[in-house]
């Protein structure tokens, strides 16, 4: 994504925000996603007009706190455009890379640098690393973040010959962690990502500094098959929106290009094999949860959706010393449909590390 257009303003100029409170509403070719607040205070600058088109990283508004004197206000939206007058042409937005691992191509995004250890994100069943784009920028501020497509998917090489486990998934990102020289990271994986992070902490536990699953799998609950199947099976635009609106709390948020993308994708030679193979995977993934986590020592954060219709949490129970947050209003994409809350989630438990465990039912929506 190299821009998005405005669509609406939901807050007006001189209101008083709360962290995590709709502002705004961005539509990009993807999807149409709610921006929030990230901080409490006063919207003091509407920068950006509604129907026109900004690219990423641009100034869209200024929140400050009352006291803030108009005059800093104005010296602040002037040196980000002088700033953006310097850059010019010049992009500094970052390029995916492809890296060769066990002989196989694998596409990953790096974005940031600096202290402590990078985060390693891995994707869905069917997704790719632009499943990240409303996070890894976030996490990116303090870290290296390491956005990966999984084999099989994105831009990543389709055979999977020799891959028949998520064990075998889980070995691949070791050596391309090893190819990149990180002995340690954080996890945060995104439903069958969730599968493979369970996977890679029980084996290589040391490995693991903490895990943040969003609507996981391998937790005692398979996606369902209507999406798995019937996202594999269609063939039709009809069909394919069907199965993605199961994504989504608010299905409105499915856009024409999506629904293209995912079908472009499906035709690519390999992908759909790929695909089969990985449902294969997880048909087969019937731990219970605390069979899932009993060998993993690193602390464990899950974010699950309330309105999941693809792994749908019902009653299931984690063992004592999980944290959960259940966010309302949400289904089975919580980094897109709630990215500003979701990410504030992640970075308690990636700061606190071992503190952050213990267990919060039902987190608020923000």
């Amino acid at each position: 994504m190299e821009e998005g257009t405005l669509v609406a303003w939901h807050v007006a100029e001189g209101a008083e925000v709360a962290a995590g409170e709709q502002i705004l509403e961005i539509e990009t070719a993807k999807i149409a996603n709610a921006v929030e607040a990230t901080h409490a205070g006063i919207l003091r600058r509407r920068l950006a007009m509604a129907g026109q088109s900004y690219p990423c990283g641009a100034l869209l508004g200024v929140i400050a706190d009352a006291n803030v004197p108009d005059e800093q206000i104005a010296a602040f939206v002037a040196e980000r455009a002088q700033a953006k007058r310097q850059v010019g042409a010049q992009s500094n937005t970052p390029v995916p890379q492809m890296l060769a691992v066990r002989g196989r191509q694998i596409r990953f995004l790096h974005q940031g640098a600096g202290g402590g250890l990078p985060v390693l994100l891995i994707h869905g069943f069917a997704g790719d690393l632009n499943n990240w784009l409303f996070v890894q920028p976030s996490l990116s501020e303090k870290r290296s973040t390491y956005a990966v497509d999984l084999p099989g998917h994105g831009g990543s090489s389709k055979d999977l010959n020799d891959i028949n486990s998520l064990n075998d998934v889980a070995e691949l990102l070791v050596a391309f962690l090893d190819q990149l020289g990180i002995e340690k990271v954080h996890l945060v994986a995104h439903s069958l990502g969730g599968a493979v992070a369970l996977a890679l902490a029980r084996k290589y536990d040391k490995r693991v500094a903490s895990l943040v699953l969003l609507s996981p799998a391998g937790l005692g609950i398979s996606p369902v098959p209507e999406f798995i199947e019937g996202l594999i099976a269609a063939r039709s635009r009809r069909d394919m929106t069907s199965v993605l609106k199961m994504l989504l709390a608010h299905e409105g948020q499915v856009s024409r290009d999506m629904v293209n993308d995912m079908l472009k994708f499906k035709r690519l030679d390999g992908a759909e094999p790929a695909l089969r193979k990985f449902a294969g995977f997880l048909r087969e993934e019937n731990r219970s949860a605390a069979q899932a986590l009993q060998d993993i020592s690193a602390p464990v954060h899950v974010i699950w959706g309330a309105h999941d219709r693809v792994v749908p949490r019902g009653t299931n129970e984690l063992p004592n010393g999980i944290r959960l947050s259940v966010l309302e209003g949400v289904g089975h994409m919580p980094h897109i449909e709630r990215n500003s809350q979701v990410v504030e989630l992640i970075e308690t438990t990636l700061v606190q590390g071992p503190d952050a465990a213990g267990r919060q039912e039902g987190a608020p929506a923000a």
